[in-house]
């Protein structure tokens, strides 16, 4: 007999149902679908314990990365005794990132499927390949002064390892590097300018993010892609629509001084072009039937709500009447939506 978790069960149930109503199957066959399984008796959610013990080791190896590695006190006693300089160092913990990731990889191709310990292992790698790209720059003076370059150096060699290796972990921490790389690179050409070919931070953020979605659509062909796409796919439109954000807040200004000096009847465009996009987001989240989209469309909608509220009527409306209208303006929202929903179905 087929053993199901409640999960599983309520699922299933509710399919046998729906068969049933729409006459795909009689009674009779229902019950003997329902008399085929059993739900499996567990009162501990071992899955949820295991990622929570998971959750504590990395914040204790995060701890003690930070405790041994950032502390640079035992290096420098190390180097002293030893003669060692930064470019040893950074060989050394290069060595030490090639053995992890061939140990992974061993680890890998003995058990084909997805494990989140064999995920987790990825962690290593990632944390000696910092202090590789870490020690390297410090043996070079970071090239006066060019962080980003080596920010991308971090980024490059993580998104080698990522598809290398199929790792989702990997593959974050690569767009993780990625945005301080784009940065600090584009600092560095304007000479620490606020604005670079025009843009302020928060605009060229959303540049960037418009070509991770882009690069996202053109990667697709790659199979060994698709098992880092969904990472992309939503960190690519969280930044695009927190960087939209941010521009409704600020507009263009390049130093905080002159975003004072704006009035906010100056940003209502910036504000009316945010809104529009998180609407457009809405829609297309429902028009390809993903969630991800459609929910980050309503969050950034929901503060691009409260955020023009604190910025325009904060001084000049009774707090309960604002509420008001915005709970039966969302209440209304939300009951179309379900309609629409019913419609569709």
């Amino acid at each position: 007999m087929l053993e199901l978790d409640k999960r599983e069960a309520r699922l299933l149930q509710k399919a046998i149902d729906q068969w049933q109503q729409d006459q795909l199957i009689n009674p009779e066959q229902a019950q003997q679908m329902q008399q085929s399984y059993q739900v499996r008796e567990t009162n501990i959610e071992w899955q949820t314990i295991t990622l929570y013990i998971f959750i504590a080791a990395i914040s204790c190896a995060l701890m003690a990365f930070g405790s041994l590695v950032l502390d640079e006190k035992w290096i420098e006693v190390i180097r002293k005794k030893l003669s060692l300089t930064d470019g040893i160092i950074a060989l050394l913990f290069a060595l030490l990132t090639v053995f992890l990731c061939y140990s992974g990889f061993r680890r890998q191709q003995q058990q084909r499927s997805f494990s989140l310990n064999q995920e987790l292992f990825w962690l290593l790698p990632i944390l000696s390949t910092g202090v590789t790209v870490v020690y390297f720059g410090k043996s070079l003076q970071y090239l006066n002064g060019n962080y980003g370059l080596f920010w991308l150096l971090a980024t490059l060699t993580y998104g080698v390892l990522a598809f290398m290796l199929s790792s989702r972990l990997l593959w974050t921490a690569t767009l993780l590097c990625l945005i301080p790389a784009y940065v600090k690179l584009t600092y560095y050409v304007s000479h620490d300018a606020s604005w670079f070919l025009g843009m302020n931070l928060p605009c060229r953020l959303f540049v960037l993010a418009v070509v991770m979605l882009l690069l996202h659509r053109l990667a697709l062909r790659n199979k060994k892609y698709h098992a880092l796409q969904h990472i992309t796919w939503g960190g690519g439109w969280l930044l695009l629509l927190l960087s939209a954000w941010l521009i409704s807040v600020f507009g263009n200004s390049g130093t905080w001084s002159e975003w004072q000096l704006l009035r906010q009847y100056q940003l209502l465009w910036w504000v009316a072009i945010y809104t529009l996009l998180c609407a457009a987001v809405i829609w297309l989240g429902i028009k390809l039937r993903d969630p991800l989209v459609r929910d980050f469309g309503v969050l950034f909608l929901l503060l691009d709500m409260y955020t023009r509220y604190f910025e325009y009527l904060w001084d000049r409306t009774h707090k309960g009447i604002f509420f008001s209208i915005l709970a039966l303006s969302f209440w209304w929202v939300g009951k179309r939506m379900e309609k629409w929903s019913k419609a569709r179905k």
